[in-house]
């Protein structure tokens, strides 16, 4: 199964069956300062990969700049599991890298801060 995912950049038009939470940042770091968050296995992977740490993460998601062309839609998780749900990134400058962190918001878990992935920007 392949994964869909909306971008409002590649797909002006397309109906977009989920909402966007309104502001974000504040949400995010709300559920950071609650340590209601939790790493997909995917990012758990990513993080060890790239070396990043746990706090570099929630420095990015506290500090960094919302990229909201970022923001996409995505249908299916990379397993095939129908998500519905968006996702965000989050940039940060560090003193010797700049990383990116994606995060999707599901307010049925009892951690609903997901960290998706993590990339090292140079």
């Amino acid at each position: 199964m392949t994964r869909k995912r909306y971008n409002f950049r590649k797909s002006a038009g397309t109906v977009i069956p989920s909402v966007k939470h309104s502001n974000v940042k504040m949400r995010v770091q709300q559920l950071i300062h609650d340590e209601k968050y939790v790493a997909t296995g995917h990012a758990k992977k990513r993080l060890d990969h790239r070396e990043v740490t746990m706090k570099e993460v929630r420095s990015v998601l506290v500090g960094g700049a919302h990229v909201t062309e970022d923001d996409e839609f995505c249908e299916f998780d990379a397993a095939g599991n129908k998500i519905l749900r968006w996702s965000y990134a989050f940039v940060k400058q560090g003193l010797d890298r700049k990383l990116k962190v994606c995060v999707a918001i599901d307010d049925t878990k009892s951690k609903p801060l997901l960290i998706v992935t993590v990339i090292d920007l140079g």
